[in-house]
């Protein structure tokens, strides 16, 4: 995995009270980021990223780098990386490309492993945005 972990909604700063002291202690915020060929969905109280094939969907978020390999497994607890057997994660997550003030970055990133049929889009791409 990367030391760069891409946030795009609950985790994204000041977003989430019960992670903010965390993420403010176990993450260094590099900067706003974007991600290409994403779109974001308002899942209930929580959004959902899902990975698309059109260059022109993007999803607004944070590039943090997370210091200690101990963050990730709080991280990954929270994002529920880690089911019991024969259950589906509601998330996984892979390396992919950000983009900070034109710098690229290689980030982990959390994507939504459920239906969004029925979901509002989050059209601007920033969970900020859909309050």
């Amino acid at each position: 995995m990367s030391d760069f972990l891409f946030t795009y909604g609950t985790l994204r700063m000041n977003e989430n009270p019960s992670m903010t002291k965390f993420l403010a202690e176990n993450t260094e915020l590099i900067g706003l980021a974007v991600l290409s060929k994403a779109k974001i969905y308002r899942i209930d109280w929580y959004p959902a990223l899902i990975n698309t094939n059109n260059d022109d969907d993007k999803v607004v978020g944070e590039l943090v780098k997370v210091i200690g390999n101990d963050a990730w497994l709080v991280l990954d607890d929270y994002e529920g990386i880690e089911v019991e057997e024969n259950t589906i994660p509601e998330y996984i997550k892979s390396l992919t490309e950000v983009e900070v003030d034109e710098q690229v970055f290689t980030a982990t990133v959390y994507w939504y492993n459920g239906n969004t049929s029925h979901a509002p889009i989050i059209e601007s791409g920033d969970v900020m945005d859909f309050k």
